[in-house]
C-alpha cells in the first residue's frame, strides 16, 4: 500500500472495519440460525486482515534491523561520513582513471592510493614544519614582550593582568593533560586505523557500486521521476556548494593569511597560516582572529609600519576572499544564508569532531534544499515549473 492517497487508505481502513462488522454480525447469526455466511465475505475479510497483519510485521521487523543497524555504525559514523565527503569529492578522479583502464575495482584502488599520496605527503611535510613552529611560536613570546603588552594592557584597563603567570598556568594544564591522556594513546591509534580502514573500505565500494547505490534510492522513492530529477539536481547542488565553497574559501584565504604574515615579519607564519585553514570555514570572522591579533602585536612591539600593513592586507585582501569568492561558489539556487554556516560549523564540531567543519553545513544546507524542494514542488508548483508537474 506505499505511495498510496490519503484517501485510498480511508477507504481501505472503511472497507476492513465493514468486512470485520459484517462477518462478526453473520457469525453470530450464524449461531443461532445453524447457517455460515458466504465463503467470499469470510476469505475477504481474512485477506484484509492477512495484509493489516504482513504490513506491520514487516515494519516492526524493519524499524528493528534498522535499529540495530543504527547501533553497530555508529561506532564509525564520523569516518563513514568523510568516507562518503571524500568519495563524492574525488569521484571525477575516478571516473579519469576508469575512462582509460575499463576496471572498475583497479580505478577504484588507483584513486584510493593517488589521494593517500595527495592528502599524506604534504600532510608529513606539514606536520614536521608546525612541530618546528610551534616548538618556536613559545619561545618567541619573549619575557620583555609580555611584559610590554602587560603594562599597555594595565594603562588602557587600569587593571593589572598578570600574562606571564597564565601563560604558565595554561601550559601547566596542558601538560598534566598530555599526561592524563598517555595510556590511552595505543589504544585510540588502534581505533584511528581502524576507522581509516572503515573509510578506505567505504571509499572504495563508493567509487565502484556508488553510482548503482544513488540508482536503487531512485528507483525506491515514491516520486513522480520529474519530482525525483528536481530534488536530485537540489541535493547535487548544494552539495557541491557547500564542499567547494568552504573547502576553497578556507584554503585560499588561510594561503593569502600566511603570505601576509610573511611578507610583514610575522614569526612562525606557516603555524598561523594552518590554524587560519581551519578557522576560514567560519564566515565574517574566520581568518582575522589571527591576523589582527598578529598585525597588533606588530604594533606594540614597535613595528607600526609593518603592523599597520598587516592590517590594511587582511581587511583589503585577505577578508575579501570570503566576501567575493564564497558566494561566487554557493550562489544562485544554492545561496545559504552565512549564518547557517557559522552554525553549522560549530555545531558540527560539537557533534562530528573535526568533520564537523565540512558535516555541519552541509546537514542545514540540505535542509535548506529539501525545504526548498517542497515549496516548489508541492506548496507552489508553478515556481518549480514542469519538473513539479
Amino acid at each position: 500500500m506505499t505511495g498510496s492517497s490519503p484517501g485510498g487508505v480511508g477507504s481501505f481502513s472503511v472497507l476492513s472495519f465493514c468486512c470485520w462488522n459484517y462477518r462478526r454480525r453473520a457469525a453470530s447469526i450464524s449461531c443461532s440460525l445453524g447457517w455460515a455466511p458466504p465463503a467470499w465475505v469470510r476469505t475477504a475479510s481474512l485477506s484484509l486482515e492477512t495484509v493489516r497483519l504482513e504490513q506491520f510485521f514487516f515494519g516492526s521487523l524493519f524499524a528493528t534491523i534498522a535499529v540495530l543497524a543504527v547501533i553497530i555504525l555508529w561506532p564509525f559514523l564520523t569516518f563513514i561520513v568523510l568516507a562518503g565527503i571524500l568519495t563524492y569529492t574525488l569521484f571525477p578522479l575516478y571516473t579519469f582513471f576508469y575512462s582509460r583502464i575499463r576496471r572498475a575495482q583497479l580505478a577504484s584502488a588507483l584513486s584510493i592510493v593517488v589521494a593517500l599520496l595527495v592528502m599524506v605527503l604534504p600532510a608529513i611535510f606539514l606536520i614536521s614544519e608546525l612541530a618546528q613552529q610551534v616548538s618556536g611560536a613559545y619561545a618567541s613570546l619573549k619575557l620583555e614582550n609580555i611584559e610590554r603588552i602587560t603594562d599597555y594592557l594595565g594603562r588602557v584597563t587600569g587593571y593589572r593582568i598578570d600574562l606571564q603567570q597564565m601563560l604558565n598556568s595554561g601550559v601547566e594544564q596542558i601538560r598534566k593533560w598530555i599526561l592524563a591522556v598517555a595510556p590511552n594513546v595505543l589504544g585510540s591509534i588502534g581505533e584511528l586505523l581502524l576507522g581509516l580502514f572503515v573509510m578506505f573500505s567505504v571509499m572504495y565500494y563508493g567509487f565502484v557500486e556508488g553510482e548503482t547505490f544513488v540508482t536503487r534510492i531512485r528507483q525506491l522513492l515514491p516520486l513522480e521521476p520529474s519530482l525525483k530529477d528536481s530534488l536530485f539536481y537540489e541535493l547535487r547542488t548544494i552539495t557541491q556548494a557547500v564542499l567547494y565553497g568552504q573547502v576553497m574559501t578556507a584554503v585560499v584565504q588561510g594561503s593569502l593569511g600566511a603570505l601576509g604574515l610573511l611578507v610583514f615579519g610575522v614569526p612562525n607564519w606557516l603555524f598561523w597560516g594552518a590554524i587560519m585553514i581551519i578557522i576560514g570555514f567560519l564566515p565574517l570572522v574566520g581568518t582575522a582572529l589571527v591576523w589582527g591579533p598578529a598585525a597588533v602585536a606588530l604594533i606594540l612591539d614597535g613595528a607600526t609600519a609593518r603592523g599597520i600593513g598587516l592590517l590594511i592586507y587582511g581587511a583589503a585582501i585577505v577578508m575579501n576572499v570570503d566576501n567575493v569568492l564564497r558566494p561566487r561558489l554557493m550562489s544562485g539556487r544554492t545561496k545559504v544564508h552565512p549564518a547557517f554556516i557559522l552554525i553549522g560549523v560549530l555545531g558540527g564540531l560539537k557533534v562530528f569532531g573535526f568533520v564537523g567543519l565540512l558535516v555541519g553545513p552541509l546537514i542545514l544546507a540540505l535542509l535548506v534544499a529539501f525545504i526548498k524542494f517542497y515549496e516548489e514542488a508541492y506548496l507552489d508548483p508553478k515556481v518549480a515549473g514542469p519538473a513539479a508537474h
